[in-house]
């Protein structure tokens, strides 16, 4: 983030953050005075270098503060960052929708031109979720591993445009909760699946991968080994769905606090990552969309993080036991990452894929 678009977000938020640093008022005093009258550029200061990975020891010796006052700091900035009406995250109208699938035009080799979106989902790396806290929440603490990746996380459901900025965000399901279930269990999926339903308009599609089935507003990969235009479709389809595995991997580049567990409280996790997507749409509208390589320090370090991560956290209750079968029966139980594969229909009529396929077919 340069200099300018630092400031430019720092305008944005300059009255919420007043607002919660100096409740009565307060007033511009020098900072280095008092650790509870620092200037609100500072503070922004803090949250940014926190999000970009930064040690709380380092952040705390640069900026002059304690460590418990670069959390404060944090956890207030990401309050006013997800109030910022400017910098919500909103599905787009019908006519925007028109511009993204102008964008997505541009981009496939086919010329599709109704696609308005591509969805996934991303693991949110987590430490291991304290007993207590699953106890308050009755969520069982299996519940947050992927035994695919064998990490703990939340499951992130997110729909990109052609610029990767994010459209749609959803983080409300623990690690092991399968794509389609956060994505079928989420207010946007319910909506669109209503009858009269006006959200998309008529013949836009969102592409997704194999974890979602074909809808009249879901476009998918055909499954199996294909030839001609069947192959062709897939292949063309994979040129807009990853766009939103780029998204992810800009997200996660440029806030490298999501590179490792987030040590964070778990029930924070999700305003979080929210802030963080808010923030990522942000710097793609400023034409910030070059990211500068880790140096050897911060890779190092990252390894080290890793590294600690594992030893500690890599226990006889962490491994996943396998039934007859390799079925992972510590799984089975938890209704969340193979329960859902009966109420997996697609759609009988003709939707919006259809036409796609006949489109490659037809070649225009």
């Amino acid at each position: 983030m340069n200099l300018s678009t630092f400031y430019k977000l720092h305008g944005m938020l300059r009255t919420a953050l007043e607002e919660k640093f100096f409740p009565k008022g307060g007033g511009k005093r020098n900072f280095q005075k008092s650790d509870y009258c620092i200037d609100t550029d500072i503070r922004l200061s803090i949250a940014i270098r926190f999000f970009a990975g930064g040690k709380v020891d380092d952040i705390a010796l640069v900026h002059g503060i304690s460590a418990c006052v670069v959390y404060f700091t944090v956890w207030k900035v990401l309050d006013c960052i997800n109030e910022c009406e400017k910098l919500s995250i909103k599905f787009p109208d019908h006519a925007k929708q028109k511009n993204i699938a102008r964008g997505f035009f541009e981009k496939s080799g086919c010329g599709f031109k109704n696609v308005i979106g591509a969805i996934d989902g991303l693991l949110v790396w987590i430490n291991k979720p304290p007993k207590k806290v699953c106890k308050n929440i009755k969520c069982n603490e299996g519940k947050f591993k992927c035994g695919r990746k064998d990490k703990f996380g939340f499951n992130l459901q997110a729909i990109c445009d052609h610029k990767l900025r994010f459209t749609w965000i959803d983080i409300q399901w623990p690690g092991s909760t399968s794509d389609y279930l956060a994505w079928v269990t989420s207010k946007l999926c319910q909506d669109l699946d209503k009858e009269n339903s006006n959200i998309l308009y008529e013949g836009a599609t969102l592409v997704g991968d194999n974890a979602y089935v074909k809808k009249k507003y879901m476009a998918v990969p055909l499954k199996g080994k294909r030839a001609g235009t069947e192959d062709g479709y897939c292949f063309y389809l994979s040129q807009l769905r990853i766009n939103i595995e780029r998204a992810f991997g800009a997200l996660v580049h440029r806030f490298a606090i999501l590179r490792a567990p987030l040590c964070v409280p778990t029930c924070k996790v999700a305003s979080l990552v929210s802030g963080l997507c808010r923030l990522h749409n942000f710097l793609i509208d400023e034409n910030e969309d070059r990211i500068e390589k880790l140096g050897k320090a911060d890779l190092d370090m990252l390894k080290k993080r890793v590294s600690k991560y594992n030893k500690d956290n890599c226990d006889e209750q962490d491994i996943v036991q396998l039934r007859n079968g390799f079925q992972p029966y510590d799984l089975l139980n938890l209704n969340a990452t193979n329960s859902d594969m009966l109420n997996r229909q697609p759609e009988s009529d003709t939707t919006p894929m259809d036409l796609m396929i006949l489109h490659c077919e037809k070649g225009d």
